[in-house]
């Protein structure tokens, strides 16, 4: 399964749609995870959750997080390169 990254609020759904595929329960992830359920649902609504708790999650479910870093089209014509907007304050 692939998808395009928009938000943490869309991984959480991604989740739960795994989960429904995999007929597993939150009960049954939170168990796996050593945490209680309500844990669970607690992180699943953060608003910023990390790729360390995405990838804790989907390894108990049988999932591996795989991330793909894809370059964005420019506009036709329009000379602008995304990468030229990145300011020192937004380097790693």
């Amino acid at each position: 399964m692939s998808i395009i990254y928009s938000s943490n609020e869309q991984i959480a759904i991604e989740i739960k749609k795994l989960l429904l595929d995999s007929k597993m329960t939150q009960r049954e992830v939170a168990a796996k995870l050593e945490i209680k359920p309500q844990g669970l649902t607690k992180l699943l609504s953060k608003k910023n959750f990390g790729f360390e708790d995405v990838d804790r999650i989907l390894s108990v479910m049988g999932y591996q997080l795989s991330i793909d870093f894809v370059r964005i089209p420019t506009a036709a014509g329009s000379g602008v390169d995304p990468a030229s907007e990145i300011t020192d304050d937004n380097t790693m």
